[in-house]
């Protein structure tokens, strides 16, 4: 597999694969995985979280037990703002109407939490609701 191939390998009930995109961590110390789900007709891009794939959507943190997991050498974060998607940028998912997601991180309560840049934010599902954060990091190739 070439550094800048994107490879998603389907998992499910909390299981992560050899060789699974750390995005981020949890305010413990504990990694959070890039994952992806279906869900309402897209395809959502979050973190694994004990056995799902949690993500923002709707104002909710949705939790899906059947996921994909992106799989790979990235580790290249490149910070923005305000919906600025960097060069390069790698497509984690999409909406219902076809609008690309792209797998951004965030800060938030002393972790740094995985999602999806929609509009002018990072959403990201936590503590059971979505959360928007103005600035983030976009993973690039």
């Amino acid at each position: 597999m070439s550094p800048s191939q994107v490879v998603w390998t389907a998992a499910a009930g909390g299981d992560v694969p050899a060789g699974a995109v750390v995005g981020g961590f949890e305010a413990n110390g504990t990694p959070l995985y890039v994952c992806r789900a279906s869900y309402s007709g897209g395809v959502h891009v979050g973190k694994i979280v004990g056995r799902n794939c949690n993500f923002g959507w709707g104002g909710r943190e949705i939790l899906a037990s059947d996921y994909e997991v992106l799989v790979g050498d990235f580790s290249r974060w490149v910070g923005a703002s305000d919906g600025t998607v960097p060069s390069g940028a790698i497509e984690g998912g999409r909406e219902s109407n076809g609008t690309v997601l792209y797998i951004c991180r965030a800060t938030h309560r002393g972790g740094t939490q995985v999602g999806k840049l929609v509009g002018r934010n990072c959403n990201f599902g936590w503590g059971g609701a979505e959360v928007s954060a103005p600035r983030y990091e976009v993973l690039v190739r």
